[in-house]
């Protein structure tokens, strides 16, 4: 695999054909466009997303669960754990099991729904929504805090984000008092450095799960429900102080795991499609904005087309080292978004490189109604994990997520 850096993890291969001698222009203006072209998602597209949204409603808990006492209605499972470089190390718990019902993947997969249009209690998976929005709020703790079975600061971000997404759409006043008490648990979680870790309140941070917190907190602002702004403000400045900027450095647009004076830090394909999302929900769109804000702060600015120029040049085609790896779905998941606020040519471009790849390694099979599912596969957390990110990621040009709204 040929890497920018050693120390990156999910880089590789630069785009061809596609992205072949194309310089990205951050100061495109952005603008409130059009819907997209039928074009992006094609008829190909169409039945792969349908596909997975039918396997997803196949594989859903519908009762009991070994050990969890009954309590996994409306859930998914995947593999309860936590990165360990590269690898994945599962909770003690999970360990004894094919994988447990998992709050993060269980939020991915209802937004999967949520992205088609479907409503919790409404249309034709009313039924499996509304019981994933009940499994979801179960778990809503008294302090705010959404967890179950060992779950951490990823899954509550994602669960979050979720129940925003959710009360956005409908409106939902039981909603509301829960959705308010995590909201509040998020940001009393922040820690001083500015970002979050797998744990609440843990003295570090790293890239990749303060993206999931900032995101859920924008989406929540947009609602309506407070989020204090010096919440957002300590968040751009962690993720600014995170990017690798200078002109001489190769790696320059990259995003860091955690910062320089981390031992053994890294930057990845992943980590920079987070830290573009993050600059894009705290609210800065262009260079002149970045400018402004690390002028103010007295940081040294990212070149926003050095990110996206980084993006392009290590994005790893699915069918290579990293094929099913968690690492995929979730860069993807974030370059997507980024991508997507761009617009444009490059957006389009950026949707019709991960279409044609996921589709082309999906995997089909007939059930006994005659109709197909869909599937994607991730070695380490789980298939309903990749199956509903791959959902998301095909869906964005819907424009039904209000995360996903221009």
């Amino acid at each position: 695999m040929h890497l920018r850096s050693t120390a990156v993890l999910l880089t590789g291969v630069t785009l061809v054909a596609i992205f072949a001698g194309t310089r990205v222009s951050a100061d495109e203006e952005i603008r409130p466009t059009k819907r997209e072209k039928p074009s992006l998602v094609n008829d190909r597209t169409q039945r792969a997303i349908d596909g997975a949204l039918r396997w997803l409603a196949d594989h859903q808990n519908t009762g009991g669960h070994q050990n969890t006492k009954g309590k996994a209605k409306g859930s998914w499972n995947g593999h309860v754990g936590f990165k360990i470089n590269d690898g994945y190390r599962l909770q003690p718990m999970d360990q004894r099991m094919e994988g447990l019902p998992h709050l993060g993947v269980t939020s991915l997969a209802a937004m999967a729904f949520l992205s088609g249009g479907h409503l919790p209690g409404q249309g034709p998976y009313g039924k499996q929504t509304r019981a994933a929005l009940d499994f979801v709020l179960r778990n809503v703790q008294e302090n705010g805090f959404i967890t179950a079975y060992g779950t951490r600061m990823y899954s509550h971000a994602f669960s979050l984000l979720y129940l925003t997404e959710v009360y956005g759409m409908t409106g939902d006043p039981k909603l509301r008092e829960k959705l308010d008490k995590a909201v509040e648990f998020t940001y009393r979680s922040q820690n001083k450095e500015g970002g979050w870790r797998y744990a609440p309140l843990a003295q570090d941070s790293d890239m990749s799960i303060t993206v999931c917190q900032v995101v859920a907190l924008r989406e929540a602002r947009n609602i309506g429900i407070r989020v204090p702004r010096e919440t957002i403000d300590k968040a751009l400045k962690y993720v600014m102080a995170s990017a690798v900027t200078g002109p001489s450095n190769p790696q320059r647009g990259a995003f860091l795991y955690q910062h320089e004076s981390v031992p053994f830090n890294r930057n990845s394909f992943a980590l920079t499609a987070a830290g573009i999302t993050t600059i894009h929900q705290a609210g800065l769109y262009t260079q002149a904005d970045i400018d402004r804000y690390c002028h103010k702060e007295g940081i040294q600015a990212p070149r926003l087309t050095d990110c996206l120029q980084y993006l392009n040049e290590t994005y790893e085609p699915i069918w290579r080292d990293y094929s099913n790896h968690y690492f995929f779905f979730y860069g993807n998941y974030y370059a997507t978004q980024a991508w997507y606020t761009r617009g444009g040519r490059q957006w389009r471009r950026w949707y019709t490189r991960i279409r044609d790849d996921l589709i082309s390694v999906a995997r089909h099979r007939r059930g006994t109604d005659g109709k197909r599912r869909t599937q994607w596969e991730s070695r380490h957390v789980g298939d309903a994990y990749a199956t509903a990110v791959a959902a998301i990621i095909l869906q964005v040009p819907n424009h039904y997520l209000p995360i996903f709204q221009r």
